[in-house]
């Protein structure tokens, strides 16, 4: 009986699985930024090829097009293509965290500094 059920599993295991053969390629060369995204996702064929002017971009915009584009497709934005808007999320969250400690910290009545 386990020899059967672990035959049906590597058989229709793979089958069932979502098939996905992606070529993605993000090209930023300052002035351009080159998205080109081919392949197959669950028997869809996927084709995108665009460039765009980021000459007077920063890198959050840039990373914002990227999303967008592979939004446009129905496909998440790999995390490696994204430092941008990591390090802005991570630094709001920074940011926030110290204001919040420094809002509601309390001061012990005989440590304050008389000025």
């Amino acid at each position: 009986m386990k020899t059967i059920l672990l035959f049906f599993l590597l058989i229709i295991a793979p089958a069932a699985m979502a098939h996905t053969v992606l070529e993605t390629r993000v090209v930023d060369n300052g002035t351009t930024l080159s998205i080109r995204i081919n392949g197959h996702r669950d028997g869809r064929k996927i084709q995108f090829d665009r460039t765009f002017d980021v000459s007077r971009k920063n890198i959050l915009e840039k990373d914002l097009i990227k999303y967008r584009a592979f939004q446009s497709v129905g496909l998440m934005l790999p995390v490696s293509e994204m430092p941008g808007l990591i390090g802005s999320i991570v630094g709001i969250l920074v940011f926030t965290g110290t204001v919040l400690v420094m809002r509601f910290r309390r001061i012990k009545p005989g440590l304050q500094n008389p000025i």
